[in-house]
C-alpha cells in the first residue's frame, strides 16, 4: 500500500510539473504569450485567468492520460 500512495504522490507532482510547460505552449499556440506585450491591466488579468484555466485543463489531461494508460496496462498485461 506505502509503494501505491508513494507512486500516485510521484505521479501528482509529475503531473503539477508537467501542465505548466503545457498551458504555456497552449497560450502561446494562440499567441497570447509574446515578447514585448503590451497589455492594458485589463487584459494583464484576462490573460493570467487564461493561463490558470490552461493550467487546470492540462493539469486534468495529464492525469487523465496517466490513467488511460495504467488502463491500458492491465487490459494488455493480464494478472
Amino acid at each position: 500500500m506505502k509503494a501505491f500512495i508513494a507512486r500516485e504522490f510521484v505521479w501528482l507532482l509529475a503531473t503539477l510539473v508537467l501542465a505548466f510547460p503545457l498551458a504555456f505552449i497552449w497560450l502561446s499556440a494562440v499567441d497570447l504569450v509574446s515578447p514585448a506585450p503590451a497589455y492594458s491591466p485589463d487584459e494583464k488579468v484576462f490573460v493570467t485567468e487564461l493561463f490558470v484555466i490552461a493550467y487546470a485543463v492540462c493539469f486534468i489531461g495529464v492525469y487523465l492520460f496517466r490513467l488511460v494508460m495504467m488502463a491500458i496496462k492491465q487490459v494488455a498485461i493480464p494478472a
